[in-house]
């Protein structure tokens, strides 16, 4: 007589085990509707960027180009404070400026190349605002060639005052600049950027004329148009 053997009997599921993988199943459901969704943003991105209709001499254009052109001065002001101040107030905010400046740049650069504009224009600058400026004079706030000269060759507490009094009127000149753009471009990210910059350089403003105070410096002129 052959003797059978029973198939061993099936261990029942942890329950633990399968609310596991449920879990699981969970979370990767979310996570492919999560990438799919950002997938989607950025070719309705992409796509609403290169029919924005944004044109070279419209004011998002301008602002982009011109704002890129003063933040780059800025950034190059702090740099030079960053890398040769001794005092530690001056060195944050001197970093804080550089670094978020530059970003702005590169995100207002990239606008341009979404639009399929160019980051350089022969138009006159400020001429979105309304009043373009002659081809020699430099855009409200920006510091001189014999100034930056001046600045880069300063050390110690002249360097501190100099730096201050610099970006305060840098600060003050771009102002509104921003201020139009927030209240006056088309496009609502446009608009969203330049509203960021005149909430941060205003407070940036209060902030350095009381550390130039302190110091015992002065404001220099406020510029005008």
């Amino acid at each position: 007589m052959t003797a059978t053997l029973d198939a061993p009997a099936t261990e029942p599921e942890s329950p633990r085990r399968g609310r596991m993988a449920i879990v699981l199943v969970a979370i990767i459901v979310v996570a492919a509707l999560v990438i799919a969704g950002g997938a989607g943003w950025l070719l309705h991105g992409s796509s609403s960027s290169s029919s924005s209709g944004v044109t070279a001499n419209s004011v998002d254009a301008g602002f982009a180009r011109d704002m890129s052109t003063h933040h780059t001065q800025a950034v190059t002001m702090a740099g030079y404070a960053r890398d040769n101040t001794s005092n530690p107030e001056v060195r944050i905010l001197a970093f804080d400026i550089e670094t978020g400046q530059e970003m702005q740049v590169g995100e207002m650069q990239g606008w341009l190349d979404a639009w399929g504009l160019s980051r350089e224009s022969s138009l006159p600058e400020m001429g979105w605002m309304g009043h373009p400026m002659a081809a020699a004079s430099l855009m409200p706030g920006m510091a001189t060639p014999a100034q930056m000269t001046k600045l880069e060759s300063s050390h110690g507490k002249a360097l501190d005052i100099m730096f201050l009094q610099l970006m305060i009127h840098h600060h003050q000149g771009g102002l509104p600049m921003a201020q139009y753009a927030k209240n006056h471009a088309s496009e609502p990210y446009v608009r969203y950027l330049a509203g960021r910059m005149y909430s941060l350089q205003s407070s940036e403003l209060q902030q350095m004329e009381q550390m130039l105070a302190k110091l015992g410096g002065h404001t220099l002129p406020a510029p005008t148009d």
